[in-house]
């Protein structure tokens, strides 16, 4: 089987190239400035944009607003994006929502948002998560009440990524009290300049920040509702397969194993042999997990079912990045855990110590994952 990608596909892997090539220290530098002045993982206003210009946001999306490129295309350029050390986390969150809008909103939705989207000019976030609930997003309470051509919105959200930095929030409130679990809940576009809406950081120990957000009598027209009402949770099941198809720490990981190599290159002999051992398996199992990603693409452009692929992807590429940064700290001890100078390796492996504890977490934890993939993939029952 060859995974190589064809000529078609190498034609989006030397635009995000080109692009690379652009930017030398002083720029990336500064790119690195911005992303940590935001507070937010792999997010830069200023990539955004260099994205928009070059039409690289919504490629498979149709004409006028996309390119009509393959899901796996998409999946080439994303890996190709992190691969280079570039901000890919707002690509995908802002894709994500346009790509919920294609799926489900209207055409006066899709005509008023998809524009913006693809010049980079409005933002998207997903208010999902709601404090005390943890890991159970369907034992959400924020309400919303029909009132005339208004919903009037009440409740909270946690750990809200980006929702500082975005225009709209796409919003799972419960329209109909009667009922639980996945039904009675509805998705609304809620404009995060709203009066009645506030946000607050959260400091994360990645060292950035996530939100918590209140809704106060939100007012959100009932234009802004995407889907039918009370079958928000069809809305939001796509945007979630989507999420869990992401590279969660295994492209980063590749990246930061392949500087470790270029920085150990002249110290091979001090490496016992069970680092060295160690170290090949790592190689293997990154190499494994990203043709598991791309198997997720290229499933995802033959229009098949990825539900149970894309967490098998992400449990497999949270944990080894988990496993790998633990292993790499310990190689260069104290070099890691207080990095000196200009040492730009040590300091960005110190980060991703940090970072890599919640990528178990964040996208639904490792054991939601799992059920999933026993269920959708593997076809076992469910336990009573």
């Amino acid at each position: 089987m060859n995974f190589y990608p064809g000529d078609e596909e190498n034609r989006y892997r030397d635009q995000m190239r080109e692009l690379a090539d652009s930017y030398g220290w002083p720029e990336m530098k500064a790119l690195r400035e911005e992303i940590e002045g935001l507070a937010i993982e792999r997010y830069s206003m200023t990539f955004q944009r260099q994205l928009a210009a070059r039409g690289l946001i919504g490629l498979t999306w149709p004409k006028p607003y996309g390119q009509e490129a393959r899901v796996d295309q998409q999946f080439l350029m994303a890996e190709e994006l992190e691969c280079q050390g570039f901000p890919g986390y707002g690509l995908t969150t802002n894709q994500r929502g346009g790509g919920m809008l294609l799926r489900s909103g209207s055409p006066e939705q899709i005509a008023e948002h998809l524009p913006h989207v693809v010049d980079g000019s409005w933002t998207y976030c997903q208010g999902l998560s709601e404090p005390g609930a943890g890991s159970d997003l369907l034992s959400l309470k924020t309400r919303a009440v029909r009132d005339g051509d208004h919903y009037v919105v009440n409740g909270a959200k946690l750990w809200t990524s980006s929702a500082h930095v975005s225009t709209w929030c796409s919003l799972l409130v419960r329209t109909d009290p009667e009922q639980t679990r996945h039904r009675g809940l509805s998705l609304l576009l809620v404009d995060l300049k709203s009066p009645g809406v506030t946000i607050q950081p959260v400091w994360v120990m990645g060292g950035w920040r996530v939100n918590a957000v209140f809704y106060d009598d939100v007012r959100v027209p009932v234009a802004n509702l995407v889907g039918d009402e009370h079958q928000g949770w069809r809305v939001i099941t796509g945007n979630l397969d989507e999420e869990r198809a992401m590279s969660f720490g295994g492209t980063e990981t590749r990246l930061l194993c392949a500087r470790l190599i270029h920085r150990l290159s002249e110290k091979a002999d001090e490496l016992s042999e069970s680092d060295l051992t160690t170290l090949g398996r790592f190689i293997m199992d990154l190499e494994a997990d990203r043709l598991l990603y791309l198997r997720v693409g290229l499933s995802a452009a033959r229009g098949e079912d990825t539900s149970g692929t894309g967490p098998m992807s992400k449990v497999h590429g949270s944990e080894l990045a988990q496993r790998f940064i633990e292993w790499a700290s310990e190689l260069l001890g104290h070099q890691t855990l207080y990095p000196e100078g200009d040492d730009v390796l040590a300091a960005d492996l110190e980060q991703q110590l940090r970072v890599a504890t919640v990528l178990t977490v964040i996208g639904g934890t490792s054991e939601v994952q799992r059920n999933i993939i026993a269920n959708r993939q593997l076809d076992l029952p469910r336990s009573n």
